[in-house]
């Protein structure tokens, strides 16, 4: 599994990590029941403090997406539900357009840029 993590952003390296797992079950990388990597494991080739791992593998099982087994670790729920990762990447969406706000984008450019990425309507697989 590949967690890219920003250490310069002023996202909080916990909701990066949470949002990584979250998009590699969206894609399709992580499969359910699939195994993450022990919280030991991922903070040593993150190289983060092993209690942000905790804290971002604790809200991913709030949120369903997985479930910890007492002595054996986390995995991937297979009731990991569409609408967690909808809600993530709307929360993502959202604090986009407000850097975007802050840096001056009017809101006539940032609808701009979503037509682009919505196009005609005539390809439903985007």
């Amino acid at each position: 599994m590949n967690i890219f993590i920003d250490y310069r952003s002023r996202v909080p390296i916990y909701e990066q990590i949470k949002k990584e797992i979250i998009l590699a079950v969206s894609r399709g990388e992580l499969k359910p029941e699939e195994q993450l990597p022990s919280l030991r494991a991922l903070s040593a080739e993150l190289s983060v403090n092993i209690n942000t791992i905790k804290r971002s593998f604790s809200e991913l099982e709030d949120e369903g997406i997985i479930y910890s087994v007492a002595g054996k670790g986390s995995f991937i729920s297979d009731r990991a539900e569409l609408d967690s990762y909808v809600e993530a990447s709307l929360r993502s969406f959202s604090e986009a357009v407000k850097n975007a706000k802050k840096l001056g984008v009017d809101k006539e450019e940032l609808a701009t840029i979503i037509f682009n990425i919505y196009g005609d309507g005539s390809d439903k697989n985007d």
